[in-house]
C-alpha cells in the first residue's frame, strides 16, 4: 500500500466522521439501551448505547477507487448526537506488511485501554490506527474521548 493510498484513506475516514445525525428514541427516555459488538472483517467492536449506524455513510462508494488498485477495505460509521465515528479495516495489500503501514501513517504511539497504536489528531478529527488479526484497523472520530469506547482489546 503506497503513501498515496494511505493518504486518501485518512481522507476518507476524515469524511466518513464528519457526517452527524441525531436521533431519538424512546430508550432515551425509559433506559434499555445496551451496547452491542460488531465484527468488520473479523476484527470486533464495541459499539456504546446510543450510537446508531450511519446510513448516510459513502464510505462504500469513496473507497471504491482503492479496492479497484487491490486494496480490501470494510467500514461503517456510527453517530450519537454531534458525535460520528468511522470504523475502518484494512487487509493490507501490495507487499507492505501492517507495521510498515502504521509507520508510514505517523503519529503518536499511545496506548487506549490496552491496545497500542498511532494516535493522529488533523483539525477535528482524531485517527487511533493499529493493527488487530493482521489488518490494519482505523478508528477516527469527532470527539477523541469516545474512541477507546469502541475498542476491544
Amino acid at each position: 500500500m503506497n503513501k498515496k493510498i494511505i493518504a486518501i484513506l485518512a481522507l476518507l475516514i476524515v469524511a466518513t466522521s464528519i457526517s452527524a445525525v441525531s436521533a431519538f428514541d424512546l430508550s432515551d427516555i425509559f433506559g434499555g439501551e445496551q451496547n452491542e459488538t460488531v465484527s468488520i472483517d473479523g476484527v470486533k467492536f464495541n459499539i456504546p448505547a446510543g450510537f446508531e449506524e450511519d446510513p448516510t455513510n459513502t464510505t462504500d462508494k469513496m473507497i471504491e477507487p482503492l479496492k479497484k488498485e487491490g486494496a480490501q477495505i470494510s467500514s461503517k460509521a456510527y453517530t450519537k448526537d454531534n458525535t460520528a465515528v468511522g470504523l475502518i479495516v484494512v487487509n493490507v495489500t501490495n507487499g507492505l506488511t501492517v507495521e510498515q503501514a502504521l509507520q508510514n501513517m505517523g503519529g503518536n504511539e499511545t496506548t487506549i485501554n490496552n491496545v497500542t497504536g498511532n494516535l493522529i489528531k488533523d483539525g477535528d478529527i482524531t485517527m487511533f490506527d493499529f493493527e488487530k488479526n493482521n489488518h490494519l484497523v482505523l478508528i477516527s472520530s469527532t470527539d477523541e474521548k469516545v474512541i477507546g469506547d469502541f475498542l476491544i482489546a
